[in-house]
C-alpha cells in the first residue's frame, strides 16, 4: 500500500515537472527586441497588400536599417553604461556627465533620422493607393501620444484629447 502512494506521488510530481517545464518552454519566452520586430515586414505587407517584389525590397530596406540602428544602440548603450557609472561616482563629474548626455542626444537625433529617412525609403517602393495608406499610418502615429507623455496631462496625450474634443463638437 506504502508502495503504490510513493509511486503515486512521485508520478503526480514527474507529471507537475513536465507539464511546467512545457508550459516554461512554449509560454514564457522572451519578447521579441525592437530590432526583431523591425525586421518583421509581416504586418505591413498585410496592412498595405504588398507584391512580393514590394515585400524583398522592404525586407532589404528593413535589415538595412536594423544595421545601422544596430550601431547607434551600441554607442547609445556604451554612453547609458557610462553615464551610471559618473552618476554614483564621488566626486561627481558634471562637466562628464554633461559630455555624456550630449552624446546620449546625438544617438537619439541619429536614429530619429535614420527612421525617418527610412519612412522616405519605404514611400519610393510603394505604388500610389499603398503610398496613401502608409502616409495615413505614418500620420496616426506619430500625431497620437507618445509613450513618454501620454500620460503626463500636459504633453501630447492631452493636445491629442483637446483635438479629439474638438472634433467631436
Amino acid at each position: 500500500m506504502k508502495t503504490r502512494i510513493v509511486l503515486l506521488t512521485l508520478a503526480a510530481v514527474l507529471a507537475g515537472v513536465a507539464g511546467y517545464a512545457i508550459a516554461h518552454r512554449f509560454l514564457c519566452q522572451p519578447p521579441p527586441s525592437d530590432l526583431d520586430r523591425l525586421r518583421d515586414v509581416s504586418h505591413l505587407a498585410r496592412a498595405l497588400d504588398l507584391r512580393p517584389d514590394q515585400v524583398k525590397a522592404m525586407e532589404s530596406l528593413q535589415r538595412r536599417l536594423c544595421d545601422r540602428l544596430a550601431t547607434w544602440c551600441a554607442r547609445h548603450c556604451a554612453c547609458r553604461k557610462d553615464l551610471a557609472a559618473v552618476l554614483v561616482a564621488e566626486p561627481f563629474d558634471a562637466a562628464r556627465a554633461q559630455e555624456l548626455r550630449e552624446s546620449l542626444c546625438r544617438c537619439y537625433a541619429e536614429s530619429e533620422m535614420l527612421a525617418l529617412e527610412h519612412i522616405r525609403s519605404l514611400r519610393e517602393i510603394l505604388d500610389a493607393r499603398q503610398r496613401t495608406r502608409f502616409d495615413r499610418m505614418i500620420t496616426d502615429a506619430l500625431a497620437g501620444p507618445c509613450g513618454i507623455c501620454a500620460n503626463c496631462g500636459t504633453g501630447c496625450g492631452a493636445m491629442g484629447r483637446r483635438e479629439n474634443t474638438r472634433s467631436k463638437r
